[in-house]
């Protein structure tokens, strides 16, 4: 097995960007979700409200993050949070955090493109937030993704679905980090501990999938598939699964094309 694909989301529920490598650290790939749009009452934005996030799109140039979107100039943001601006009480989820707000100007910009105000927040590395329980413990922790590091979601699964699905989608519907080739089909659902270079993750829970994934990544227009058709093989009572959350058991660089190897694994009956 090898890794075939990575993606970091700089700001979350923004486009992804596709990398060759990076650092992974205990929260996750260096840069990954330090930024988020909140709304007036301080709730985190994300596609499942404001689909047109989908067409927002980063890319990283030196120390810098660009950010565009159709019909708006670059906006240019720091790629690390280095934690100025306004203190602002946000809630992500059940986590209640205290976050800096950057210019004002850059809450415009998205406040234009989206339609609706919304504040642009960071994390910065100073501030700790914790993984869901029970992995909720000091040595792990989380950036501003839902509530793991990692999502690790294999091409065999996406080509079962594919399979059954009148039009196929790409692996950017489902927004993971790590993409792995070379397994049969739901194999991912069985892994305890992997090995991805040198960097040892631990899988820890099924990934219940929202409406996230019926918004289409290019166009930001919402359908019914693909969680209408993975529901028909993939539900159980905590939702509609697809792909794995993971931890980091310890940091390090891994690189696209690393080797893959299941440390441990339960045994499917």
């Amino acid at each position: 097995m090898v890794l075939s694909r990575i993606f970091i989301y700089p700001i979350k529920s923004a486009r992804g960007i596709e990398v060759a490598e990076t650092e992974l650290g205990t929260s996750g790939p260096v840069n990954d979700r330090r930024w988020m749009l909140v709304d007036e009452e301080g709730v985190f934005l994300s596609q499942r409200k404001a689909p047109r996030m989908a067409l927002i799109e980063p890319r990283f140039e030196g120390t810098d993050l660009v950010v565009t979107a159709p019909g708006m100039s670059p906006l240019v943001l720091p790629a690390t949070s280095n934690g100025d601006g306004e203190l602002v009480p946000v809630r992500i989820w059940k986590d209640h955090l205290t976050l800096p707000h950057p210019n004002p100007v850059c809450s415009e910009w998205f406040s234009a493109f989206l339609g609706r105000s919304c504040r642009l927040v960071s994390l910065p590395v100073t501030v700790v937030r914790k993984v869901e329980p029970p992995f909720d413990g000091p040595e792990w922790r989380v950036s501003l993704a839902d509530g793991y590091p990692l999502l690790v979601v294999t091409e065999a699964s996406l080509m079962m679905l594919n399979e059954q699905l009148t039009s196929p989608v790409g692996i950017e519907r489902f927004r993971p980090n790590l993409v792995i080739f070379g397994t049969a089909a739901q194999d991912e659902d069985e892994w305890r501990r992997i090995q991805v270079g040198p960097v040892e993750l631990a899988i820890v829970k099924a990934c219940a999938r929202c409406s996230i994934v019926l918004v289409d990544p290019s166009t930001g227009e919402v359908g019914v598939e693909p969680l209408r058709t993975l529901a028909r093989y993939r539900s159980v009572p905590r939702g509609v699964m697809f792909g794995q959350n993971a931890l980091v058991v310890n940091p390090g660089k891994i690189r696209a094309g690393a080797s893959v190897e299941v440390l441990e694994a339960t045994v499917r009956h």
